[in-house]
């Protein structure tokens, strides 16, 4: 079985046991992904990234969150 495989396999097994972690973990990476491609092509993503959709629904990454400071 190769990596594709193994990842499909194990991905739909977590979708069934836990839908909101898989979710979760499929936005994070698809969001990390997205900006280490964005940082190849030699821009630094400071604000939304805005993906076009085409036909389909568009995508908005918002820029990080401020840190907040306790108390």
């Amino acid at each position: 079985m190769n990596a594709v495989e193994n990842f499909e396999n194990a991905l739909l097994r977590l979708v069934e046991e836990d839908a909101q972690t898989a979710l979760c973990l499929l936005t994070g990476t698809f969001v990390g992904l997205t900006l280490e491609l964005i940082r190849r092509q030699g821009h630094e993503p400071i604000g939304d990234v805005l993906i076009d959709g085409g036909e389909c629904r568009d995508i908005t990454i918002h820029a990080a969150k401020k840190e907040v400071a306790p108390g």
